[in-house]
């Protein structure tokens, strides 16, 4: 019968020590947090025609701490980058201007067109001799223009219509609306 020797076991490589199942997830957690953290400081960081709000300074940076149990691994805490928050512009306003109003008072010589440089009703000028003034149906200047009109001296009053479309005034000074 054959004998077998027998030799001593041949030496094996050390044990590498290998994470818990639930060092794995700690550390899963922590890295997936900071990729989160470095992508919202990247786009904060992006161009924006927007208006920009920032955190107040002095308002403390969020921390996450991640420990995981049974592991002899020291406890690892990651700080936030600050946090731009970016709100849309306002609306714009559109803002429409009132036409001007029609003056109660005419302040010399010249043409003046109804319901835009002067009102309806009743005026009385404040000059004397030599006063001329015209109502007309058009501002074209044409004499077939003139409603009415009237050369005088001394106190007169015109009644200016709203179907009027001009008066025209020389030398009479202010015309003054009375009614």
């Amino acid at each position: 019968m054959t004998q077998f020797q027998q030799y001593p076991p041949a030496p094996q490589q050390p044990h590498k020590k290998t994470m818990s199942k639930e060092a794995r997830i700690g550390w899963s957690v922590l890295a997936g947090f900071a990729i989160f953290a470095v992508g919202l400081g990247i786009g904060a960081a992006g161009g924006s025609t927007e208006s920009t709000t920032a955190v107040a300074a002095g308002d403390p940076a969020p921390t996450v701490t991640v420990s995981v149990p049974g592991d002899p691994a020291p406890e690892v805490t990651v700080t936030a980058p600050p946090v731009t928050v970016t709100a849309p512009a306002p609306a714009a306003k559109t803002v429409t201007a009132q036409p001007p109003q029609a003056a109660a008072a005419m302040e010399g010589d010249g043409t003046y067109e109804v319901g835009v440089d002067v009102k309806p009703g009743k005026y009385k000028p404040t000059g004397g001799d030599g006063c001329y003034w015209a109502r007309l149906s058009s501002l074209d200047g044409d004499f077939d223009s003139i409603i009415a009109n009237e050369y005088a001296d001394g106190p007169q009053t015109v009644t200016i219509k709203k179907s009027d479309k001009g008066f025209k005034s020389s030398n009479c000074g202010e015309w003054v609306k009375v009614g």
